[in-house]
């Protein structure tokens, strides 16, 4: 039986700390989160149309992916709750 690895056997760290992270663990009555993960990176702008008659519509995509990973003693810091919230905000001042 083949078994799966979780992100502390392939060496997922927390960005902030360092310290090794493990996946959410689920039980009868509810679970724990292991870790929180944010995509980001470069992006360009790219569009499309549902049919030949509609408007496109315009979005952004990830060109580069860049994780930032949190352990949950990081994430309950509020300095880095701060910044999370506000990640992407044009107007934040957070950084």
């Amino acid at each position: 039986m083949r078994q799966q690895v979780g992100p502390a056997e392939g060496g997922l760290r927390c960005t902030r700390c360092g310290a090794a992270v493990e996946g959410t663990r689920h039980t009868r009555t509810g679970y724990t989160v292991g870790y929180y993960v944010l995509h980001t990176g470069r992006t360009g702008e790219g569009s499309m149309r549902r049919r030949d008659d509609e408007a496109p519509v315009i979005y952004r995509r990830l060109l580069e992916t860049v994780e930032v990973v949190s352990c949950p003693g990081c994430f309950a810091r509020s300095d880095v709750r701060r910044l999370w919230l506000a990640f992407g905000d044009e107007e934040s001042t957070a950084a």
